[in-house]
């Protein structure tokens, strides 16, 4: 399959070119835009606006994917969304199933690359069991239906949470903390400054969610990750790898040892507030399902 691309940072163009090759099921390769030799599919950076003269230019009834890649939706409906920044395992995802849907309309496909499809790049990876139950899709996925009691919504009070914050970096720490604080929430923070001194403490405790740095002296945050997977109470723990840059085989082998998603340091505020939002759903959900169902074993 043929990709090409149009307003591509330098850096995000090269990033693009090294995921698509992890692909087993299919392969992707990037080729310039040309009109007399039209890619399968045209990823386009930032507003599909922008590039209305390069669209207007394709030849009526061409079969070329038009993919926008950016934060938010594309407003216009006939167009396919990647959303930005790129990451190796939704990258494969996106593109699989996008040609993968053959035949069906936008609405469709939209709806089948939310079912979190795991990208064929993973299937002969080692422990890819820990995959499914892991990636950002199981976060977004609808929120379980249950009925709460009008006397809890009456007495209700910000929700708490615990965290595990792992990082050998004082600032950072600091940094992590500052920004949990402006949660509408309250957030009881413990810090571990290794992978070993975080296995210790998630033995004695339970923890809402974790933040975990890759790169820490003793074992790093993917071995970390793995081993707190292999425990049958954190397997559905959100765990959020911190990285100061991350390459696609970084993001991959972060799945692979079942983190939850990735935040790239230093903080961003709104991405930071973002993935929060998409987290705490989760928990809330989880939390909530294990009530009810404790509830109804009485």
């Amino acid at each position: 399959m043929k990709i090409s691309t149009l307003g591509f940072p330098q850096t995000e163009e090269s990033k693009l070119g090294k995921i698509l090759p992890l692909a087993k099921h299919r392969q992707f390769s990037l080729q310039p835009f040309l009109s007399q030799e039209l890619p399968d599919a045209l990823l386009l950076f930032g507003d599909a606006a922008h590039y209305a003269t390069e669209l207007d230019h394709l030849p009526v009834g061409h079969s070329v994917k038009i993919v926008v890649v950016a934060k938010q939706p594309p407003l216009q409906g006939i167009y396919y969304h990647l959303p930005f920044p790129l990451v190796a395992s939704r990258v494969l995802r996106v593109l699989d199933s996008l040609f993968a849907a053959n035949g069906m309309d936008s609405t469709l496909v939209k709806t089948k690359l939310d079912e979190g499809i795991i990208p064929e790049a993973l299937h002969d990876a080692p422990h890819t069991e820990r995959v499914i139950e892991h990636t950002i899709d199981e976060i977004e996925a609808t929120p379980i239906a249950v009925t709460v009691p009008a006397e809890a919504l009456e007495n209700q009070t910000l929700p708490q949470y615990r965290v595990l914050i792992v990082d050998d970096s004082l600032p950072m720490q600091k940094a992590l903390a500052l920004e949990l604080e402006k949660l509408a929430a309250t957030v009881h923070i413990d810090y571990a400054g290794s992978g070993e001194e975080a296995l210790e403490q998630t033995a004695d405790k339970q923890y809402d969610f974790i933040f975990l740095d890759i790169m820490m002296p003793g074992i790093d945050g993917f071995e970390t990750c793995s081993q707190m997977r292999n425990r049958p109470n954190m397997k559905k723990l959100p765990i959020i790898m911190l990285s100061a840059k991350t390459s696609p085989m970084d993001e991959v082998k972060g799945v692979i040892s079942g983190c939850t998603t990735y935040l790239v340091k230093p903080i961003v505020h709104e991405e930071f507030q973002k993935v929060m939002q998409r987290i705490l759903k989760w928990v809330d959900n989880f939390n909530l399902r294990g009530q009810v169902a404790g509830n109804s074993g009485n």
